[in-house]
């Protein structure tokens, strides 16, 4: 169905997908009125699905807002076409940043958060060095790390500590839920859980799909 809005909603609505689209990080619902408004944020999330995109409703730390992101269905067809793929060194430095400031410490009890975006700890060059082999040299990860940060998939904590990004909130939850799998797959990968992921997703999908962190292009 079409909107039909008037000129200046129309306004309000592309002002806002804008800043959807550009922000870092969540935008609050109030700092504009079409996502402070029922109706014209439904013409906003219409004008996103448009364009392959998807509003999503987030909660980082104590603040609430709405940040945007590729549909499902969308990113399946990027990443089948092999077309914004991040680089093979980016997805194990992103999945080891992951799993050491996100995964073990929930594990651990050291923090509650359900988001991506933990405020700590943090880890280092020389920490996702030690987790990976011989072939991933401190040359390649260096620059691994600045081309994340600049993605904005990782980000720069307290002490230069290296945190994951703003951009992981762009990840709707079927996006969310396949990246914890794929952590899986990478470090359990001879787990029950790990064989009820494969089952699952070899009847989803006939082609393997064992490649981790391959959706992560926000």
């Amino acid at each position: 169905m079409t909107d039909i809005l008037s000129d200046r909603e129309e306004t309000l609505v592309l002002a806002a997908v804008a800043a959807l689209e550009a922000a870092d990080g969540l935008v609050p619902a109030d700092a504009f009125p079409a996502l402070a408004d029922d109706a014209l944020r439904a013409a906003v999330a219409s004008r996103l699905r448009a364009a392959g995109r998807t509003l999503l409703a987030r909660e980082h730390r104590t603040v609430a807002g709405y940040t945007s992101g590729y549909d499902d269905t969308v990113a399946r067809t990027l990443a089948s076409g092999r077309i914004g793929l991040l680089p093979e060194a980016d997805r194990v430095v992103l999945a080891i940043v992951l799993l050491r400031t996100v995964a073990i410490p929930r594990a651990g009890g050291k923090h509650q958060s359900t988001s991506w975006l933990s405020d700590g700890p943090g880890t280092s060059i020389t920490e996702i060095h030690s987790n990976t082999d011989d072939d991933l040299t401190y040359t390649l990860i260096r620059p691994a790390v600045r081309r994340l940060k600049g993605r904005r998939l990782l980000r720069t904590g307290y002490l230069g500590q290296i945190l994951p990004g703003p951009a992981l909130l762009r990840l709707t939850d079927a996006q969310s839920a396949r990246l914890w799998e794929d952590l899986v797959l990478v470090t359990l990968p001879n787990s029950p859980f790990a064989d009820v992921i494969r089952r699952q997703r070899e009847r989803q999908n006939p082609a393997p799909a064992s490649r981790p962190a391959e959706e992560l292009e926000p």
